[in-house]
């Protein structure tokens, strides 16, 4: 590919991004991505510092990283998460390409030795629901087995505190990480909480929750005007240095099988992944499809995923409204479940970005 077409590849990805993802979301980060999209010399540069696995908000998250390290810029002045009185952020572009010129290669290294890892920890207001369901599917305990894991915050969903906003909480009621999310439509089942005989995690490049580079890098990966998420991330962080979840280092699509032989014969495997299809290549998406169907056929499997519509139905997902428009702001929360044999597709729920609100079905 010449250099001009990833030019073009990359201005179209930075504006998709900041147009489909960040907005009503971020407007900081919205703002920062179009006017990325338009700026022929940073899009140069970023298109020699990518790789096959970058994405747009790596960027984003690189220069939030270094600003959180200590970086002194004036582009830290426009950073809720930096400063209790930030600027209007429609102000912020010319700062960020000036950071972005001025700290180029401390940037570049950060996008090549990282990928964005959005551990977000709300995201267990779904699947709090969701592993209710599985438990009175299944007539067994759980083994959970979290891709991508990061840090292991999904697994710990019992740990902690939630309210769904209509007078409904439930979790630890003691739990110092308070998790809330808009409740549209129906109440979801939120009990009983499932017996779990195991937990373990997978991810390319786990984060150890005493390692302060590792964790900066997931708050990092927090968009900037989310203080809420922020200080949730650092109450579950506490929590996770305290069980030190189990996780496994490496490719799921290669482990997968092995982490699934090591359960118990009288539980049920739970595979969990939540935003990670994107990170998958197509093959990786063809064999992961494969995979979870040879384990269904074998063994009794629930298969719990929150993903775009489009990456669902690339591993295989069934259970997809035809006629509902998909979002990229409202993901299905898909469950597959392979019981004695039997494979039921179901869409539990749509869900807001972040776990910001939930449509149980």
């Amino acid at each position: 590919m010449s250099e001009d077409e990833q030019v073009s590849r990359w201005s179209n990805a930075f504006r998709q991004f900041g147009e489909l993802e960040c907005r009503g979301l971020s407007d900081l980060c919205e703002r920062l991505a179009l006017g990325v999209s338009d700026d022929i010399e940073l899009l140069r540069w970023f298109a020699n510092a990518s790789g096959p696995r970058t994405n747009a908000n790596q960027l984003f998250a690189a220069v939030h990283y270094l600003l959180l390290r200590g970086a002194r810029h004036e582009i830290s002045q426009f950073y809720p998460t930096l400063t209790p009185a930030p600027l209007p952020s429609r102000d912020a572009y010319p700062a960020f390409h000036n950071f972005c010129m001025e700290h180029e290669n401390e940037v570049a290294a950060v996008i090549r030795q990282r990928t964005t890892q959005t551990n977000e920890v709300s995201r267990c207001t779904y699947l709090l629901p969701a592993l209710v369901t599985a438990g009175l599917v299944s007539s067994a305990p759980l083994h959970l087995i979290d891709v991508g894991t990061a840090s292991g915050m999904n697994l710990l969903f019992d740990r902690y505190h939630y309210d769904y906003g209509d007078g409904t909480t439930c979790g630890a009621q003691d739990s110092t990480v308070r998790l809330r999310t808009e409740l549209r439509g129906k109440r979801p089942p939120i009990a009983p909480i499932p017996s779990i005989t195991a937990r373990v995690g997978i991810d390319l490049n786990p984060i150890d929750a005493n390692d302060a580079e590792a964790t900066g890098w997931l708050r990092a990966c927090v968009w900037p005007e989310h203080v809420e998420r922020f200080r949730s991330l650092e109450s579950a962080l506490e929590v996770v240095r305290e069980v030190r979840p189990n996780i496994v280092k490496g490719n799921a699509v290669e482990l997968l099988p092995r982490v699934v032989k090591e359960a118990g014969s009288g539980s049920t495997v739970v595979v969990i992944h939540t935003n990670v299809l994107p990170y998958f290549s197509a093959d990786e998406r063809s064999r992961w499809r494969d995979l979870l169907q040879e384990i269904g056929s074998s063994r009794n499997l629930i298969w719990l995923a929150a993903e775009a519509d489009s990456l669902l139905t690339a591993v295989g997902f069934c259970g997809l409204d035809a006629g509902r428009a998909a979002s990229r702001t409202a993901l299905p929360l898909a469950m597959v479940s392979f019981i004695e044999g039997q494979r039921t597709d179901r869409l539990l729920a749509l869900t807001g970005a972040h776990g910001r609100w939930l449509e149980w079905i």
